[in-house]
């Protein structure tokens, strides 16, 4: 049975969504499970190395954060992609959109973070 995909939130999913969200603020991840986890299920990383260790095909779409100690959300995200990865990947970042980037991603968000528009982008980008 094929997913049912709407941006309309009174029309229920076949399959819940399973979005990722990487960054080194726990403040931020616990925002991102308050304002998402009643319509998606939300996992979290607090950083890029705990990103690669939860990253599998379970995954509909995942939001790094460009800037981490340890391993930068840039380098997790090439290393996703080196894996043959085709999920899509969103970057929520302080860091200007017109930075070189050197990754390849699908949406691009700028903090202070959006939440309609994070919604906007699961909805528009994950499958």
């Amino acid at each position: 049975m094929p997913e049912l995909r709407t941006s309309d939130p009174s029309v229920e999913r076949a399959t819940e969504l399973t979005v990722l969200f990487v960054d080194d603020e726990p403040e931020l991840l616990d925002i991102y499970e308050i304002r998402y986890g009643s319509e998606y299920e939300v996992l979290t990383a607090k950083g890029g190395r705990e990103a690669l260790e939860r990253f599998d095909d379970h995954i509909d779409i995942a939001f790094f954060d460009r800037r981490m100690p340890g391993m930068s959300g840039d380098e997790a995200i090439r290393a996703i992609r080196g894996d043959g990865y085709r999920t899509p990947i969103g970057i929520i970042s302080a860091v200007d959109s017109e930075a070189e980037i050197g990754v390849e991603y699908d949406v691009y968000l700028t903090k202070p973070i959006d939440e309609d528009r994070i919604r906007e982008a699961i909805e528009r980008h994950a499958p």
